[in-house]
């Protein structure tokens, strides 16, 4: 590792910008690594040349790559993809509004299949909201708070992409330590606060359940498994 890091400083001294200025420098400064023979040993010194070159290229790809590999997960301007397309928005990107229609309605007309409660002939104060990407308009995600006059209790259901991470859902991810399973899918929980909270994924979509306070976990993994039977 020592004698390479000679080597590349050797090769991006200023100046120094071609095979034969290259190997007359690395003569003079490091006689021990580039040996200086008859011509006999010609081949060899090319061959050196091309070790030293490949080592330069090696460390320019390391140097661009390595950066894109870190960055490409939080930056990547992400479609509708698996994770490997991931799009992070805090909230000076996207728009948080109400809209008219309903959860339900805008599955149907966009023919999509996420999960939603099938609850609008009998739930009441349905309130509808999108969020919407300030640069192209794309929906990042809807969420419908209702309530339930049978079990005196507000429910809101937020839904992303798998994909798509929003700074406001993302706090409230960080809030859910607790994890269980409800039919074989992995639910992370917290009851704290003002709220009762779980986070679950399916078929690409993942869904944010909150109930008021004084609800518990139970009462989550009830709404959880309702949510999975709504076909």
């Amino acid at each position: 590792m020592r004698v390479e890091k000679k080597l590349n400083k050797a090769i991006k001294q200023d100046g120094i910008d071609t095979q034969s200025e290259i190997l007359e420098e690395l003569k003079r400064r490091y006689p021990q690594y580039v040996k200086q023979s008859d011509k006999k040993q010609a081949p060899v010194k090319k061959r050196r040349f091309a070790f030293i070159s490949a080592i330069a290229a090696a460390a320019v790809c390391v140097a661009v790559i390595v950066p894109c590999v870190v960055l490409l997960p939080r930056n990547n301007g992400g479609g509708i993809g698996g994770k490997e397309n991931i799009r992070y928005c805090t909230q000076g990107e996207y728009d948080k509004g109400n809209v008219e229609y309903t959860i339900g309605e805008y599955r149907e007309t966009n023919n999509l299949n996420f999960l939603y409660f099938d609850w609008y002939e009998f739930g009441e104060d349905f309130r509808t909201f999108c969020y919407t990407s300030n640069s192209d308009n794309e929906v990042l995600g809807l969420e419908e708070q209702t309530y339930l006059p049978q079990s005196d209790e507000f429910v809101q259901l937020s839904i992303t992409k798998t994909n798509v991470y929003l700074d406001v859902l993302d706090l409230i991810i960080g809030k859910c330590q607790n994890e269980d399973y409800v039919d074989n899918h992995k639910v992370a929980w917290s009851v704290a606060g003002e709220y009762a909270t779980c986070i679950f994924e399916n078929s690409g979509y993942r869904y944010f359940i909150q109930i008021e306070q004084g609800k518990d976990e139970n009462r989550l993994f009830e709404l959880v498994a309702e949510l999975l039977d709504t076909k």
